[in-house]
This record gives structure tokens, sequence and C-alpha cells, in this order.
């Protein structure tokens, strides 16, 4: 009786596969390689090592080497568009970092976490957006995991990211010295949606879509007063307040936003059709035997 059960069960998953043949072949496959590819730890194809750009393989995500240095942050009074909270220009110091060459793309964050929650679903080059300052820490954990002893992933600072948009705190407006409809999509030329990211002009570092596209979350929290108080060496305001800093503008913004010192804020819990990130990394101190940057971590 057992047998004849068995054999009826297996005529009947036969009978199935032969009614809706391509159907169940491609469901099933399809499932299991999205699975497969999000889940598996894939080795990285080039090491996080101090000094040279790298690319993660199973993120794709493109670091590129910053050298750190001193610069003056912040604009003066005189300037044109300056908000005050952009001053006092003061000067600080950055230590070495990565930093993401682009605003980390929709495919990148589903490589690790599956799900995408951004607005406009229209491919895996597009920046992310919809997400929380939360959801970046997630992201960072998750890499910090698997390059334990070689780089600790985090937002950049504001320091940081000022720095490198205006090319090591040269006087520069905006992320890179071509005309800025070829630096950004904006308001005047984004026809009101995100586009893919590397279709812009770069700055000298390299870096894509610092300007424009989306906003980005940097590690600060929001002071209006903040640079009144900034340390020399590696600054960032870590407090209990709700507010995070935003850099870059986005693409519904006029240029003022997308200037390299403008200063935006926004709750950290917050998730808008026009705010995503880029992420940094720091060589991880944790390895024995690494030597710390010239001015530290900022943590």
């Amino acid at each position: 009786m057992n047998v004849f059960v068995h054999s009826l069960s297996i005529l009947t998953f036969l009978g199935w596969l032969i009614l809706f043949p391509v159907h169940a072949h491609t469901s099933m496959i399809i499932e299991w390689e999205r699975l497969e590819t999000a889940g598996k730890d894939k080795k990285a194809d080039a090491e996080p090592v101090p000094g040279k750009n790298w690319t993660d393989s199973l993120t794709g995500i493109r670091f590129i080497w910053i050298p750190g240095g001193c610069y003056d942050m912040g604009s003066p009074p005189w300037k044109e568009g300056r908000e005050h909270d952009e001053g006092p220009v003061h000067e600080v110091c950055v230590g070495d970092f990565w930093l993401g060459q682009n605003e980390i793309t929709q495919g990148q964050w589903q490589a690790i976490m599956r799900i995408n929650p951004s607005f406009f679903l229209k491919g895996d080059a597009y920046p992310l957006e919809q997400v929380s300052w939360i959801d970046a820490d997630v992201i960072s954990t998750s890499l910090n995991e698997r390059f334990k002893g070689k780089a600790r992933f985090r937002l950049p600072t504001e320091a940081e990211w000022e720095y490198v948009c205006r090319e090591g705190g040269d006087s520069i407006d905006f992320a890179g010295r071509a005309d800025l409809s070829q630096l950004a999509w904006m308001g005047e030329n984004s026809l009101q949606t995100t586009h893919p990211v590397k279709t812009r002009k770069p700055n000298r570092f390299g870096m894509l879509d610092m300007s424009g596209n989306v906003w980005e979350w940097t590690q600060d929290n929001y002071r209006p007063d903040a640079y009144a108080h900034h340390k020399k060496d590696n600054p960032t305001v870590m407090d209990e307040g709700f507010f995070k800093v935003i850099r870059g503008g986005g693409w519904k913004d006029a240029s003022g936003a997308l200037r390299c010192v403008n200063r935006g804020f926004e709750r950290y819990t917050s998730k808008r059709a026009d705010l995503g990130f880029r992420l940094a990394a720091v060589v991880d101190m944790e390895e024995e035997g690494k030597r710390p940057p010239i001015f530290g971590i900022p943590f």
C-alpha cells in the first residue's frame, strides 16, 4: 500500500512537470540563484591594502584610497550662496581613508541585503535611496564582519566628505571642475528622477556623484554651530541628537544645494527618494601590528 501511494505521488509530480515544464524550471532556478548570490560570502577580488584602491567582489563597491591632509573647512561670509551654518572657516586635518567611488547602488545593496527599498526601482546601476542613517550602519556591520582585521567600514564624517568633494580642500564649489551639468544630476537636468551612477564626470580623486543624484548621509550629528567647536584632527560631532548631516544635494535641487560646503540635515530615521549614502573605510586597528593613521580613527 505504501509503495502504491509513493508511486502515485511520483507520477503526479511528473505529470505536473509535463503540463508546466518551463514555468516550474524557471521559477525554481531563478529563486535559487537569487538566494545563492545574495547569501554566499565571496572572497574580495582585491584585498583592502592601505594606499591602494580596491573593489569588493561581492558587492562591486569600488573604494578609492584618499591620502589624508589639512584644509580650511567651511565657507567665508562673502561667498555667494553661503548659509549661516557653513562657518566659521577653520582648519581641520583628516587621516588616510578609503571612500566609495559612487553612491551605493541598488544592486550593491541587494548583494548583501536582498530587499530593495528604493522608490525608483529602475535597475542595479541606480543609486539606492529611501534608506535611513540606521540602514547605512547595517550594511557597514556586514562588511566589517567580512573584512575584520583589514578594513573597518562606516559613513564618512562631514570633514572627510567635504575634503574629498573639494579635491583635498581646494577652493572649488562643486565636486569637479567641469560645467555643473556635466558633473551632476540636479533639478535642471534630471527630469525629476535619479540616474545611473557613473554617468557624470568625476572629480580629481575619481569620485562620482558627490554633487547631485541623491543626498548622502554622513556620520555626524547636525549642529548649526558645529564648526565653532570642531577639534582640529578628524573632527566629528557624535551626540544624542536626532538629526544627522546630509551632503551633496540631489536630483530635485537647484545648484546651491549641490555645493561641496553646503550642509543639509535630516532625522536619522528618515527615508527619502532623494537620500542615499556612500561608504568610507579605515584600516582596521584590531589587526595585530597595524600602524594607526596619522590622526587616528574618528569614532
